[in-house]
């Protein structure tokens, strides 16, 4: 009797062994399927994950940004007939008597990048008691004797630039209104001088 239930019960287990190993391989049908991806594959498109950046490399032959900085042109040679202020500066300046009236000291030149006027050192000796009038660039007439010759010829006199005003730049400005500063706040700070023999409120 022993004997045959120990047989019936192998049998039963051997029979049921195929049922478990299905149940082990299968999957479950509630449980959806994942799809493992190789190392270095692709995703899909309409799986990957959106970084927000976009995954398009730049080409290569793509131009570069600009910049906005502008390119500056240059200029070889000078052009005949244009001056240069270097071959101005120090030179004579002549009525058309052939008088010399002074010597280029400066040009001034306006916001526009156009000479306005000419500055003339004119009178003193050896340099010494010169001063500075100034004319219109218009007024001064540009003679080329030879090529790099120059002169520059006024319609005026000697006398004429003596009674011209001296011509002052900015700078001497400047610094005028700086010392009738510095001596109106020294003023300031020291007691008035007082005549006795006229005080103040006296009987004129």
């Amino acid at each position: 009797m022993k004997t045959l239930l120990a047989t019936t019960a192998t049998l039963a287990i051997l029979s049921m062994g195929p049922v478990w190993a299905q149940s082990a391989t299968e999957p479950r049908v509630d449980e959806p399927l994942i799809e493992e991806t190789a190392p270095g594959a692709a995703m899909p498109a309409d799986e990957a994950p959106d970084t927000g950046t976009s995954s398009e490399m730049p080409r290569a032959d793509a131009p570069a940004a600009m910049t906005g900085e502008a390119t500056a042109s240059f200029i070889g040679e000078q052009q005949d007939g244009n001056w240069l202020t270097s071959s101005l500066i120090g030179l004579d300046v002549t009525n058309p008597e052939g008088e010399t009236l002074g010597k280029v000291a400066a040009l001034e030149i306006g916001p526009d990048g156009q000479v306005v006027s000419v500055v003339i050192e004119a009178g003193g000796f050896l340099g010494m008691g010169a001063r500075q009038v100034a004319v219109p660039y218009e007024a001064v007439q540009h003679v080329t004797v030879t090529p790099g010759e120059h002169q520059l010829i006024l319609a005026a006199t000697a006398e004429d630039l003596e009674a011209a005003p001296d011509f002052v730049t900015r700078v001497q400005k400047r610094q005028e209104e700086d010392a009738v500063r510095v001596q109106q706040e020294m003023g300031a700070g020291q007691p008035a001088v007082v005549d006795p023999a006229n005080p103040p409120g006296a009987a004129q």
